[in-house]
């Protein structure tokens, strides 16, 4: 026999019927005829319909009860207590059907369990559980929309096991549960990754959505997750935005396992990341498999400035120069590479000194556990075991092992160490956070994916927070601009790099006060006259944070010398501090 007695909950009777608390009787006639019509979800029982029915006008009963009891015995109306129903056994959807009109979800839960695990009826356990899922989905959506991704993604989860534990009750309810899972998983991954690394348990969460949102797509640059609606330029823009808060080990691991698919993007971002810890933990090893993944892509992309630099790196001075030529006669030399062969006449120390700015352009910026110090090929250079282990690889008795895929790489005429010259060589600059390039083609020019707005349309978004009383395109605009002269008052022969705190912070501010120090150092000015800056995009993350993207046009000159004009599009992170708006972080955009 089943029993519901210890399940007992109580309604307020003025609010079942949708009216407030004393309202006269002969008031409330016309709204109960409403009620009654007002339907519920065709998805429940007519055993619950029915007990919705039931509760409304027992309701309208007791409320009538209690004031005849209360005029026989002048009870004053205001100090009146409120009727309430009782509900027990097999009326009890037609309360969880009402606590779900009311909004009522946590209370749902609370009951619902509470029933099943006191044993349920079967005629009360499908409209229970199907309450309960639409709790649970109803309080996940509200979480998205408060962008708490995580907890959102909980109750998410915990709706569809307890339809999966019913053995196929509500089919269509699941799909809508795995559908709005797949698409919040992306925000997930980026809010738990984004966790302190000391919080192992949370970004190891975040690691295995990652790797099961991959799995889902067949690949970076697969589109089998298409319940997500994450399109391939979208999945491109999100592992964008999830990179810098991923370790270099995190990355190594995860997109080595993307390129074995095989992938392109996954081949370039593992031989990013293998670079990075070679140079960081003086590992050989790691830089010979970074080669191997480059020269996997250079059979179908071009890759002769990545190769120029890993090559370098292995002390095969004759095949990174092979490779640098290449890039330099490529088309597409950036003003910087301009600048520095012009400034420095051998071009292995020109491919030396921009090596380290590559390194801490596209490295430093997008691994959390980075610094611009341990990205140091002065370092790298000076360690004995390094120096040992690429003499041993350049003998001719004793090949190089490689990890991934196996390529012979070109061996030097000469037998000589090549590369001595680094270890008393000019310590290359750090340079401005640039967005990783990826594959020229067919990569994608632009992704589209904004983390911040949910990509479906949810049921009663919660009040958006009030405008801010400035402009904030403006705020943005000056901003970009008083950037723009600081960046050329501490680059230029003045070198004011003491003003770069005025308008960074942290990361930027590192980054770019070591860059202007090692120009100052280096006796190099640089004179940078903006042109244009027009503001493309922008969005308000929070109240007091910004995403700009702009479109800058800047005349340079190195040493007096013109080196043309520089068009980019920039994406800045902003946030504001007491003393005004501030750049936290600067990206190149394609």
């Amino acid at each position: 026999m089943y029993t519901l007695a210890v399940v007992r909950v109580a309604l307020d009777c003025y609010r079942i019927l949708g009216v407030p608390a004393q309202t006269a009787v002969e008031d409330i006639r016309p709204f109960i005829s409403q009620r009654l019509q007002s339907g519920i979800r065709s998805d429940y029982s007519s055993l619950a319909v029915a007990a919705r029915r039931k509760l409304i006008e027992r309701a309208y009963q007791t409320i009538i009860e209690s004031a005849t009891t209360a005029e026989q015995s002048s009870e004053n109306t205001e100090m009146r207590v409120s009727p309430v129903v009782w509900v027990e056994g097999e009326d009890l959807p037609g309360a969880l059907a009402l606590w779900l009109e009311w909004g009522e979800y946590e209370q749902i839960l609370k009951t619902g369990q509470a029933a099943c695990q006191n044993g349920i009826p079967p005629n009360v356990y499908s409209d229970t559980v199907l309450t309960m899922v639409l709790a649970y989905l109803e309080l996940g959506r509200e979480q998205w929309q408060q962008q708490n991704y995580q907890r959102a993604g909980v109750y998410l989860e915990q709706g569809l096991a307890l339809l999966q534990s019913t053995g196929g009750l509500f089919p269509h309810l699941e799909q809508e549960l795995r559908i709005d899972l797949a698409r919040l998983r992306p925000y997930r991954i980026l809010e738990l990754v984004a966790l302190p690394l000391e919080d192992e348990p949370g970004r190891r969460a975040g690691l295995t959505l990652l790797r099961q949102m991959l799995d889902e797509r067949g690949g970076i640059e697969g589109t089998g997750d298409a319940a997500a609606g994450l399109g391939v330029e979208e999945g491109l823009r999100f592992l964008q935005q999830l990179r810098p808060y991923m370790t270099l080990v995190e990355q190594y691991e995860h997109f080595g396992r993307e390129a074995r698919r095989p992938s392109a993007v996954g081949a370039y971002l593992a031989a990013q990341a293998a670079l990075g810890l070679g140079v960081m933990q003086h590992q050989p090893q790691r830089i010979r498999e970074a080669e191997g993944w480059l020269r996997f892509l250079h059979r179908s992309q071009p890759v002769p400035l990545e190769l120029a630099i890993t090559t370098l790196l292995l002390g095969q001075t004759e095949a990174a120069l092979a490779f640098w030529q290449q890039h330099v006669n490529s088309g597409s030399v950036e003003a910087q590479v301009l600048s520095i062969r012009r400034t420095t006449p051998d071009e292995l120390v020109a491919l030396y000194r921009y090596a380290q700015i590559w390194l801490h352009r596209e490295i430093l910026p997008f691994a959390r556990d980075v610094t611009a110090a341990a990205l140091s090929i002065q370092s790298y250079f000076d360690d004995p075991q390094v120096v040992a282990l690429l003499d041993r690889w350049q003998a001719p008795e004793t090949p190089p092992a490689t990890t991934t895929p196996v390529f012979s790489a070109p061996r030097p005429r000469r037998r000589r160490r090549r590369y001595d010259w680094v270890m008393t060589g000019a310590v290359a600059a750090a340079t401005a956070i640039g967005l990783v390039w990826w594959l020229r083609s067919p990569r994608p020019q632009r992704l589209l994916i904004t983390l911040e707005q949910p990509p479906v349309p949810l049921p009663s978004p919660s009040p958006s927070p009030e405008p801010p009383t400035a402009d904030p395109r403006a705020a943005a605009l000056e901003t970009l601009t008083t950037w723009q002269k600081v960046k050329a008052q501490a680059l230029g022969a003045q070198h004011a790099i003491d003003q770069l705190s005025t308008i960074l912070v942290d990361p930027a501010l590192s980054q770019w006060r070591e860059r202007a120090r090692q120009l100052q150092e280096e006796g190099i000015a640089e004179t940078h006259t903006l042109k244009r800056l027009e503001i493309a995009r922008m969005q308000m993350t929070k109240p007091d944070e910004m995403v700009v993207e702009a479109r800058i046009e800047d005349q340079v000159q190195v040493q007096g010398q013109d080196v043309g004009s520089s068009n980019y599009r920039a994406r800045y992170e902003l946030i504001k501090s007491p003393k005004g708006w501030r750049i936290r972080r600067i990206a190149l955009l394609p």
